[in-house]
């Protein structure tokens, strides 16, 4: 009773193994184990032709050939091109075959193989169609002749083609993103003696387009990728930033995309994006902050909401954007311009921007203990435009300190501020009341109106970034 379950079993493994791969023979024993049908000794009975080109096919037939797992001629491993039966199977030679016997292994460490040796041919190709003299980044060109079936790669300069079709008539080639031109187009070869290197052209051209960016960033952030839109994007072959290699990156046909190096201080730095065998396209210089980085204001995702206009306030604008220039980085779209009209006679509050939670939910964090290493530093753009206006930062509503009568000379600069050095007494607890830091700006009753203020990019990060350009004016407020 056990033999025949057994029986039944192995003859189930057998159909379901055959029927899903070779199909069964009907002399097949199939009072078996799964292991010993795996195990069956291969034999190689004839093969042909005798006489075989590389790159051709060679049949071969015996017994137990549907487990072959490898075949061999010589010491060359071939390709196993197609399992017909168990008595039938077809092999590849070569391209740098040597002749030799035919060899067959299996999973199981059997061999069989043949008496005789395959002998190996190696027709000589043939060009016979006119080459061109340059062709276009991933343009394909087409060669026409006899025995094309054995060459084994055309050559673009150093870089091999990509072969997208290939028989004995034809051979159809991919150009490569390579240069710089002219360079020298080949085909290779096997023959009894080794590869065989040929001239198709002595100067090929290829043309490279160039990769046109749309944008570069104006600055960096430590942990942001870096993402540059343009045209022909794919034909970026290497990235530098700041000399510094980028060691990946990707490509698409209308973007690159990296990581910012780690190891590279703050500061500015060129993007350099490589092509064509060492062609380049170069930014502008682009400043790079590694370091944390916390945004409150920025006026590209926010607008007026964030500026309270004081009820004594007299003014001629308040609103998104004046007369000067946006600001170097990051921004590209929007700043905040107040004009302010006439003083009071205690000097107005004119306008203020409040790090309150109606604007960002995390300002009250500069003040905790740890928080950017124990060293908060305010950052914003400020330009006066000629003009003298008073700053006045507010830690809390009862701790504040003026800048008075700042000018910048027309220019946006950089304002670096030490938040616990300007205001060592303040710390976390006393936000808890609903305490808010804000800035204002007064006119401070002077006769020389009106007084301009232009403002952009309020953050905080964990040393004064001198890198980019940062004026540390702490012990300037009063």
């Amino acid at each position: 009773m056990k033999s025949t379950i057994l029986k039944n079993i192995y003859k189930s493994i057998c159909f379901v193994l055959v029927v899903a791969v070779f199909a069964c023979d009907a002399n097949v024993e199939v009072d078996q184990t799964f292991e010993e049908i795996l195990a069956a000794q291969p034999t190689v009975i004839s093969f042909a032709p005798a006489s075989a080109p590389i790159q051709s096919l060679v049949t071969i037939t015996g017994t137990n050939l549907n487990f072959v797992t490898h075949a061999y001629i010589g010491a060359m491993e071939a390709e196993i091109y197609s399992r017909e039966n168990q008595h039938t199977l077809i092999i590849k030679v070569p391209a740098s075959a040597t002749g030799g016997i035919i060899k067959l292994t299996t999973d199981s460490n059997k061999e069989a193989a043949s008496a005789e040796s395959l002998v190996i041919l190696y027709p000589v190709p043939e060009i016979k169609s006119d080459i061109p003299m340059m062709s276009a980044v991933n343009e394909v060109i087409t060669i026409t002749g006899k025995n094309l079936q054995v060459v084994t790669r055309v050559t673009f300069g150093a870089v091999n083609g990509i072969i997208e079709h290939q028989d004995e008539r034809t051979l159809i080639v991919k150009t490569p993103n390579t240069g710089p031109s002219p360079l020298a187009l080949t085909y290779s070869y096997n023959t009894v003696s080794g590869e065989v290197t040929l001239p198709l052209k002595d100067n090929y051209t290829i043309d490279i387009p160039t990769p046109e960016v749309s944008g570069f960033p104006k600055a960096v952030l430590k942990n942001t990728q870096v993402v540059i839109g343009g045209t022909d994007m794919n034909l970026v072959t290497a990235i530098s930033f700041g000399g510094t290699a980028i060691a990946t990156f990707d490509v698409t046909p209308t973007s690159v995309s990296f990581a910012p190096p780690a190891n590279l201080p703050t500061g500015f730095y060129v993007i350099n994006l490589i092509y064509g065998g060492g062609l380049v396209v170069s930014s502008p210089q682009v400043a790079y902050i590694n370091r944390d980085v916390q945004t409150y204001f920025n006026f590209e995702t926010q607008g007026m909401e964030v500026i309270t206009a004081g009820q004594a306030a007299q003014i001629t604008a308040n609103q998104l954007n004046g007369t000067v220039e946006q600001p170097p980085f990051p921004s590209s779209t929007s700043y905040h311009h107040l004009k302010m009209k006439s003083p009071t006679d205690n000097g107005s509050s004119i306008a203020y921007m409040r790090f309150s939670l109606a604007t960002n939910t995390t300002w009250k964090t500069a003040f905790d203990n740890g928080a950017f290493n124990n060293n908060p530093v305010l950052h914003f753009w400020f330009n006066t435009n000629n003009t003298t206006p008073t700053l006045r930062l507010y830690a809390t509503a009862a701790v504040s300190k003026k800048l008075v009568h700042y000018n910048t000379n027309g220019k946006w600069v950089l304002v670096a501020v030490r938040l616990r050095e300007m205001f060592p007494t303040v710390t976390a607890s006393d936000f808890a009341g609903g305490n808010y830091m804000r800035m204002n700006y007064l006119t401070d009753n002077q006769a020389n109106i009106p007084l301009e203020v232009n403002t952009d990019w309020y953050i905080i990060t964990d040393e004064v970034l001198t890198g980019i350009g940062a004026v540390d004016l702490t012990n300037s407020f009063n």
